[in-house]
Parts: C-alpha cells; structure tokens; sequence
C-alpha cells in the first residue's frame, strides 16, 4: 500500500516537472517568433531575460525584492482558491494594509511618543494582518453571508484601497510637503526594517508564511476542512463542516496575507507609502499573484517556487525594456502563455487519469 502512495506520488511530481518544462517552452517558443518578427536579436533576448537575475548581485537583489510581496499575494488567492472562491483582491489588501500601517506609524511620530523597534515593529506588522484581513473578511463576510460573488466585492474593493491610499498620501497631516507626487513623510526609523547583504529582511516573514499556510492546509482542522470544501462541498456540508464560516476564515486569512505584502513594501522597501508602491514593471503584484497561483494549482509548496521564476522573468523583462528596448509587454505575453499552457496541458492529463 506504502509502495503504491509512494509511486503514484513520484508519478504526479514527475508529470508536473514535464507540465511546467513544456509550458515553458512553448511560451518562449512562441515568445521567440514574436521578437524576430520584432526584428530583435532572439537569443540575446531570450540570453538576457532568463540571466539577469544571476549575472550580478543587484539583479539577484532585485529578484528577491519582487519574490518577497509576490509570496504574499499569491497566497491571498491561494487560499479562497482552494474553496473554490477567486480572491481578485490581494492588490487591494496589499493596499489597505500599507496605507493603515503608514497611518498608525505616522500618528504615532506625530504624537511624539517614542517607541523602540522590538515594540514598533511587531505593532505595525500586526495591524498590517489585521487592515487586511479586515479588507478580505468583508468580501468574505458578503459571500458567506448574501451570496455575493467575492470576484465583484473583490474587484470593487480594489477601487476602494486605491482610493484610500490617494486620501492619505495627498492628506496635509501625512504627506510629505518636498514631493509633488502622492508620497507620505517617512515612518520612523524605529518602524523599519534594513536589509542584509542586499536582501530584505521581510524575507524572513515571507519564509514564515510558507510554514504557515503549508501548516494550516496541510496539519489543521481548517486546513483539512477547507480541503475538503475543496474536493467537494456536497460531501463537506454532509459531515456537517460549516461552509459559511470556512468562507470568512478563508478570506480574512487570505487578505491578512495581503496585507502583509504591502506592510512590508512600506516598512522594508519605501520606507514611506508611495501611490503605485504595489505595481512592478508596470502591472500589479495582486496580478501576477493570481497569474503564478494558477501555474501550481493552488499547492503551498510550488507557490515560492513559482513566485521566484515570474520574478526572474520580471527582472529580465525590465533588463530587455533598458539595454534592448524590447517592450516589457512581451514578458507578459510570455508569463501568460504559461500560465495557459500549464491549465491546458494539466487538464489533458487529469481527464486522462
């Protein structure tokens, strides 16, 4: 019976690796063809988007940088994911989480109350989990509670976070009087985190986050019961698992992940909350957080994994746009006909099994 699990295990880590290889390289294939067409040296684009990252320290640097809040909010969808709900709004919760963050650091300079790091710290981080969990429990309590699809509340409150953020950063009490752009006073050195070697120290946190949500679908009652949801619903309500309260639980979760992303961007990278801190090589992290939760189907352990290759492919992507002047769109094009590759050939196989 061991013997069995055990093969049918390496089977699907085996068919996995030959999904995600050929989806690759049908993408860049494709990915290839356009950027001749484009009239591009093909194998110095292709040289220079899957190198950057490795050639010297500061694209390596710079890969970790975008990896960290990638983690993040591909766990925000991640989680609704597996309960068969689409969280659209971890850029959103990334937003409302710095923003509040910032606000709390911010009141409490202003006041002139000195805290030291080992309280400053812990405090901000918790009320980052907390605004964005408070952000996800709302699209969660709406469809638990009225049957509202979270992709609408979600989407909507996407606009609302944005708008907030604007509200702050343009606020007289917070914004930083030097800059025409919308950009708050700095948070107080004892509210920030440094860096080691060059790497953020938030990636401690996002290696904590990994052993969480591995731990909570993998070891926990709710983990087992959001599984099961997962399998199929009918079967979970039977046995008597509380789909509403799994749905609430998911998602404040789920945008307290969110949250943490963007209290990290503010607390580790900026320093300050700055209007369109969320986006990378012009597109949102809330984006390609969906985009690499579906190259690994929702499963915790392959979301670093995937998180660190779309940021090489992100790194590259602005290494073609400032030495070749190749359009940072086709990346995009490229991350995408992955993702659509690895849901079509997946599903070939599993129709198959």
């Amino acid at each position: 019976m061991e013997k069995d699990v055990k093969r049918t295990e390496s089977s699907t880590i085996i068919r996995n690796i030959f999904v995600y290889l050929v989806s690759v390289l049908l993408a860049l294939g494709i990915m290839a063809i356009v950027v001749l067409l484009f009239g591009f040296n093909v194998s110095k684009v292709l040289r220079t988007l899957l190198t950057s990252s490795f050639r010297t320290s500061f694209g390596f640097q710079e890969t970790i940088k975008k990896t960290i809040p990638l983690i993040f909010t591909t766990f925000a969808f991640t989680l609704p994911f597996r309960i068969k709900f689409f969280n659209i709004g971890g850029w959103g919760q990334m937003l409302f989480g710095a923003t509040i963050v910032t606000v709390v650091g911010l009141t409490i300079l202003k006041s002139g109350i000195t805290l030291p790091a080992y309280i400053m710290i812990p405090l901000l981080i918790i009320v980052g989990i907390l605004a964005g969990g408070f952000f996800g429990l709302i699209a969660g309590s709406l469809t638990a509670k009225y049957n509202i699809n979270p992709i609408i509340s979600t989407i909507m409150l996407n606009f609302v976070g944005v708008q907030f953020l604007n509200f702050i950063a343009t606020n007289p009490y917070f914004k930083d009087p030097l800059e025409g752009h919308p950009i708050t006073l700095p948070l107080p050195k004892s509210a920030t985190l440094g860096f080691f070697g060059g790497i953020p120290n938030s990636i401690i946190f996002a290696v904590i986050s990994i052993f969480f949500v591995y731990i909570l679908i993998k070891k926990t009652r709710l983990g087992y019961e959001i599984n099961a949801i997962g399998y199929n619903l009918d079967a979970a309500k039977t046995y008597g698992i509380n789909f509403p309260r799994i749905i609430i639980l998911t998602f404040f979760i789920a945008g307290a992940l969110g949250g943490l992303a963007g209290t990290f961007e503010v607390m580790n990278i900026h320093k300050k909350l700055v209007e369109g801190f969320a986006s990378t090589s012009g597109a949102q992290y809330g984006t390609f957080g969906i985009l690499t939760s579906l190259i690994v189907a929702g499963d915790p352990i392959g979301v670093p994994v995937a998180a660190f290759f779309m940021s090489v492919l992100l790194v590259g992507a602005d290494a073609l746009q400032r030495t070749m002047q190749v359009p940072v769109e086709l990346v995009f094009l490229s991350q995408a006909l992955i993702v659509l590759f690895i849901v079509i050939i997946r599903q070939r196989f599993e129709r198959r099994v």
